[in-house]
């Protein structure tokens, strides 16, 4: 976008005169890759869709929640992705397997048993013009209370180092 501006100046003489200035603005572009609430009714992303909360109700029965949340490539080159743990509060109240699916493979990303946290750091294919989901496995709840897990997505192209990150945080309530 090109914006005009106009403004009256003084010169050192005293006369007044005109000076017309051009600036230009870039189009603020939506995410090439945008998090949409999953088919479980667990999740709510932010409006610009690159942060998230997933809320989950554990109990002592094992659960499984293939639809948390969904990962959408808007673009038309295939991203690598990966979550990373940043943060957690009460993490052993729970035992859990986090993953990222398309429905026919899958990559564990973070694991939380026993309470201790360990993530696998493998990148995951996000192939163009897709959608994967992450997935919450095996879910069981220790003893009541709520539970908090933060992450980051990561998302790069494949063979750089250059990157994005977003905000999810897990809530088993």
């Amino acid at each position: 976008m090109l914006v005009l501006f106009t403004c009256l100046l003084q010169s050192a003489s005293g006369s007044a005169y005109y000076a017309l200035m051009t600036q230009y603005y870039a189009p603020i572009e939506p995410p090439l890759v945008v998090l949409q609430n999953g088919g479980n009714s667990t999740s709510t992303v932010d409006a610009d869709g690159t942060n998230a909360k997933v809320s989950i109700d554990a109990n002592s029965t094992q659960l499984t929640y293939n639809y948390s949340l969904n990962i959408v490539n808007n673009y038309s080159s295939t991203w690598e992705v990966r979550l990373e743990s940043f943060g957690s509060t009460n993490i052993s109240r729970v035992n859990a397997t986090i993953v990222l699916h398309n429905n026919s493979t899958s990559s564990q990303q973070i694991t939380i048993n026993s309470g201790s946290l360990s993530q696998s750091n493998n990148y995951y294919e996000l192939a163009n013009s897709t959608t994967i989901h992450i997935g919450v496995m095996n879910l069981v709840e220790n003893f009541e209370g709520t539970t908090v897990l933060n992450v980051y997505l990561r998302i790069r192209m494949p063979n750089t180092t250059t990157y994005t990150l977003y905000v999810i945080a897990f809530e088993f309530n």
